[in-house]
């Protein structure tokens, strides 16, 4: 018998007999360490947690439950006596020699201190730069609360592996407990409701060697990064004052902390790395991480608007896109930022739709080979609501990638409004709490601890495949724009912010008194780096970049010059009649409605008859045509497996067992795959999804249907900014498909407003 099978026969055994004392009797061996404890106890009991007054609990039940109630008090006494018993155990007698009770009341207390930190140690973290937040004193995180005096804190306590210590004092426990969970990252984990999540961040932040402990040569990199950033942004402020740039000015630990994503990534074998984000830091992000040359972003400020090709309209330097190729170590990834528009956090779901299609493009199946990173405003994140819809979608079938890397650039202020009046939480983070993901707050003026928070959240994305939020707390040194007067609306922010030292003095500072670097070399780096930028803005004004519509997977669909690009439509009538008699058959087997099999027989008549075929029946059969012919189909939208009008009924449901049919893909060996979704009730987030998705897959027909056409005004910011003007303002191609369904059959404007002239313009 397994041990989990195991377990649940003890425990059906112990339920039946009312036997409270033969769980007293297993905990007592689980607490001794006993051999003779079966396994599956074992795993039981360390599930369960630390705390004796938790396993009474648990043990306990509900109060209509058993009669033979454990009492605390009484296990705690057995739990005395069999430590103060002279036939213990050689661990036992141990304690017993150092003076320590295993699991007394000290132990219980101490053990509930710890969990009070884990909890809201992120309270009292050291997190802000500015030193401006201000950290309110907590009754729970202090020894007096939990019935410790001063006298007691040099008193050993049992503590039985919990903070990786079999013994310790409260003193001692103090000091862990603070630089762990209260120093420059605070951590937000014991949400979680899955235990296995839960204890490998627990064990990852308590037990790891490697707690904020670089190397010479690590120190060194992220100083580098750190220079670049600050570098770049200082020389665009020099060379075009009051230009809008939307700098990163006050959080370039962005900067090393994106290549140490990426950095992880290539060696776990990803493959590619999709970068969505607004334009606080974009330009800082395209040269540093992408490479975007320097000379030809000089090129760009030339111009407000950047037409980079003779129809294109172009658009602000600060919206534009990039991809390049990054190695580290010897392994490649491919990176790439998507343009977007002025619209704060739209990007999100067009840069997941992208991700979904590249993973389906490299038969990613355990979508580790391509990974989301999302940059977030502190604003934006809590304010924006298509960013509860994203985190909403980010476990369902039809939109799962994997999870997503969240980083909110946490400037601790919107344009002018404080975030007391820009959200109703603590934390601009606190939305993702509805996933259940973990939340690592970071000091922006603490570089390491931001690298290290980025450690920590790819190996979770990676291991899990569940979002992951960073929360980068830094400032924005200058206004929402370089033109901007900052100081009347928020004068004690930016007075301190004017007498603020900047990222790389302090962390220059910091390696020159640990001996790790010389004030010389700190001062030739930041000069070399000048020396480089003055070069390439000589050079930037004759550089003419080179750019291509139509590009890559989308060359074969490139039209001459002033032309549209028109495909044949149309199939063999053989060939309809052979796909009508796959998709309208069925076997008996499939148990299915009686009225499913009328309308599927009358569907096979017409098509054999070749009159009164209505709308569905010709879309099955496009869509079966396509299949055949070699290119995937992807139709989502809410209830679109069955239609909105009971039309369509691509999915077909055993009445028996509700397990699923699809006629669709089964047509014949050789064809795409069908994919159709219901999705999730919402426009904005799933129309943005698809358009991603069909930037990516050309050859893949990829189609949103509005559940009503006027349903469409929820996605308005995705149909106006991303896919009446990508094209034109981006050069970026879309083959997406909008289904409108709408009528003037007396339903009102309500359901007549999904007018064309509104989807042209």
């Amino acid at each position: 018998m397994s041990s989990s099978k195991n377990l649940e026969f003890e425990k059906t055994s112990f339920l039946s007999k009312s036997n409270s004392a033969f769980i007293e009797q297993m905990y007592l061996k689980f607490i001794n360490k006993d051999k003779d404890l079966p396994e599956s106890w074992q795993h039981y009991f360390e599930g369960i947690g630390e705390d004796l007054s938790m396993i009474a609990k648990e043990i306990n039940g509900p109060s209509w439950g058993l009669k033979n109630k454990i009492d605390i008090d009484e296990l705690q006494k057995k739990i005395e006596q069999e430590e103060e018993s002279p036939l213990g155990n050689t661990q036992q007698a141990n304690v017993g020699q150092i003076n320590l009770s295993k699991s007394n009341e000290d132990s219980i207390k101490a053990v509930s201190m710890i969990r009070s930190y884990r909890q809201r140690g992120h309270l009292i973290a050291k997190l802000d730069p500015l030193q401006l937040l201000q950290s309110d004193y907590l009754d729970e995180l202090h020894p007096e609360s939990f019935d410790f005096k001063k006298s007691d804190y040099e008193k050993n306590i049992y503590l039985g592996g919990v903070i990786n210590k079999d013994q310790s004092n409260i003193k001692e426990i103090l000091v862990f407990l603070k630089k762990t969970y209260c120093g420059p990252i605070g951590y937000e984990y014991m949400h979680i409701s899955n235990p296995t999540e839960r204890k490998w961040f627990r064990d990852r932040i308590e037990k790891s060697e490697d707690n904020l402990n670089f190397t010479k040569n690590g120190k060194e990199a992220i100083l580098n990064k750190l220079i670049q950033a600050e570098g770049f942004e200082k020389f665009l402020h020099k060379k075009y004052v009051g230009t809008k740039r939307f700098g990163l000015d006050g959080a370039e630990s962005l900067i090393p902390a994106l290549e140490q994503i990426i950095k992880i990534s290539g060696q776990s074998a990803v493959k590619e790395v999709k970068i969505g984000m607004s334009h606080r830091g974009r330009l800082n992000v395209l040269a540093n991480v992408l490479q975007k040359s320097y000379k030809r972003i000089f090129n760009e400020f030339a111009g407000e608007i950047n037409a980079s090709s003779e129809e294109g309209a172009g658009d602000v330097k600060y919206h534009l896109g990039a991809s390049s190729n990054r190695e580290f170590d010897g392994n490649s990834v491919h990176v790439s930022l998507t343009d977007n528009p002025s619209h704060l956090e739209a990007v999100n779901p067009v840069v997941l739709g992208q991700t979904r299609a590249k993973q389906f493009f490299h038969k990613d199946k355990e979508r580790n080979k391509v990974i989301p990173i999302l940059i977030h405003g502190d604003a934006a994140f809590a304010g924006q609501g298509v960013v509860a819809e994203c985190f909403a979608m980010s476990g369902l079938p039809g939109h799962n990638t994997g999870g997503t890397i969240h980083i909110i650039v946490n400037n601790q202020i919107g344009f002018t409004t404080s975030p007391r009046f820009a959200r109703s939480s603590p934390y601009p983070s606190d939305v993702a709490k509805m996933v259940d993901a973990p939340i690592i707050h970071a000091n922006g003026d603490d570089p390491e601890a931001v690298v290290y928070a980025a450690r920590i959240a790819t190996e979770f994305r990676l291991k899990f495949n569940r979002d992951v939020v960073i929360d980068l707390i830094c400032y924005r040194r200058f206004g929402h724009n370089e033109g901007d007067e900052p100081s009347f609306t928020q004068p004690l922010m930016y007075e301190k912010i004017r007498s603020h030292p900047s990222v790389v003095n302090v962390y220059g500072n910091k390696l020159i008194s640990e001996n790790t670097i010389t004030n010389d070399i700190l001062e030739n780096s930041i000069k070399e780096f000048k020396n480089l930028l003055d070069d390439q803005f000589k050079n930037a004004k004759n550089y003419k970049p080179q750019i291509e519509w139509f590009e890559g997977t989308w060359s074969a669909y490139k039209p001459e010059k002033g032309k549209d690009k028109r495909g044949v439509t149309g199939a063999d009538t053989k060939k309809l009649l052979e796909i009508s008699e796959k998709i309208n058959s069925y076997s008996e087997k499939l148990n299915l409605h009686k009225t499913i099999i009328k309308i599927l027989d009358s569907r096979k008549k017409a098509v054999e008859n070749g009159s009164n075929i209505d709308w569905s029946t010709a879309e099955a059969l496009a869509f079966g045509s396509l299949l055949e012919e070699g290119y995937p189909v992807r139709l989502v939208g809410q209830d679109s497996g069955r239609g909105t009008f009971s039309q369509r009924h691509s999915v077909l449901r055993n009445q028996k067992d509700n397990s699923r049919y699809v006629p669709l893909n089964n047509i014949s060996k050789n064809q795409k795959q069908f994919e159709v979704v219901d999705s999730f009730l919402s426009e904005l987030a799933v129309l943005g999804f698809e358009y991603g998705y069909s930037l990516v897959e050309p050859n893949t027909l990829t189609i949103w249907e509005a559940q009503f056409g006027d349903f469409a005004n929820g996605a308005q910011v995705v149909i106006d900014q991303f896919i009446a003007s990508g094209e034109r303002k981006w050069t970026r191609a879309s083959g997406l498909v909008m289904l409108l369904p709408h009528g003037y059959e007396g339903q009102g404007p309500e359901h007549s407003s999904a007018r064309l002239e509104r989807f042209l313009q």
